[in-house]
């Protein structure tokens, strides 16, 4: 849909870093399937209740990940790193030719409550500043580079229509491919494990304002119970929305650090600049 597409402009998107979600559910866990080491259940990987939550914990664990994110029929493409610990981010994101942008790419860093927007409009400077308030990643307005892996699992967790739909392969590793359908007033209600009241609100708040009542979650697991791939479909004041979201290189992204200071223009440096003939 596209409200999970990282915008060109600066500040448009809203961090929320990625929270394991997952838990047995005590009493309510259906089935009672025996796990292992991975935690889901390995010789019923049609449980797909289990084995979202688990593969929301261990995906929430992970220091680092890569998402590419792209809208519908793949327009809208963002590729994103993400990094737990210290809190920080980058986003490419492909978005219209302007005189900002004139190679049609935002390139945003996020460390230390500070985003970096790469620039070529300052001379000597190669990024400038924009603080947006406070250390980590939790802070309005920093770009959303977690993707929705913990609102995926968890709305899917959260509905009885979630069930599996067959073993595929995402790029070329073998993993489960779950599907339900998400009634976005049904949700509001939810009480339980596989979303905290506050994600909750925050999604089903974010879809209702897009004018959808529904949406379809497919979302596809690796035997290693970390999330591959995920496609949210719905439809909206515009029509019909589309997210789709790709994982990868866990553990594995390179150490996200700012930019050296020698490089970073202030905001008002940038501003300056553009009033440069």
């Amino acid at each position: 849909m596209g409200r999970g597409i990282v915008m060109a402009a600066v500040g448009a998107a809203l961090t929320m870093t990625l929270a394991g979600c997952g838990s047995d559910g005590g009493g309510d866990d259906p089935g009672g399937a025996a796990r292992d080491k991975g935690g889901a259940s390995r010789d019923d990987r049609t449980d797909a209740r289990e084995v979202l939550l688990a593969a929301a914990k261990k995906t929430g664990a992970q220091p680092s990940y890569k998402t590419i994110q792209t809208g519908k029929g793949g327009s809208d493409r963002s590729e994103m790193l993400y990094q737990k610990k210290p809190a920080a981010t980058v986003v490419k994101a492909e978005v219209g030719k302007s005189a900002a942008n004139p190679d049609g790419t935002s390139h945003m860093l996020s460390a230390g409550g500070v985003t970096y927007v790469k620039t070529a409009k300052v001379p000597g400077k190669s990024w400038y500043s924009m603080d947006v308030g406070g250390s980590g990643s939790h802070k309005e307005g920093a770009p959303r580079a977690a993707g929705y892996v913990a609102e995926f699992t968890g709305a899917l967790a959260a509905t009885k229509s979630t069930e599996w739909v067959a073993e595929e392969k995402v790029g070329g590793r073998p993993a489960d491919h779950y599907r339900g359908k998400v009634v976005l007033d049904e949700l509001a209600k939810y009480r339980g494990p596989a979303l905290s009241k506050d994600l909750r609100d925050m999604y089903v708040g974010l879809a209702k304002k897009q004018g959808m009542s529904s949406v379809v979650i497919d979302m596809w697991v690796g035997k290693d119970d970390l999330v591959l791939k995920s496609r949210e479909t719905g439809t909206g004041k515009k029509g019909r929305e589309e997210i789709n979201e790709e994982y990868s290189d866990f553990g594995a992204v390179p150490r996200i650090s700012a930019p050296p200071a020698g490089a970073v223009a202030t905001w008002d440096e940038f501003i300056a600049a553009q009033a440069q003939p």
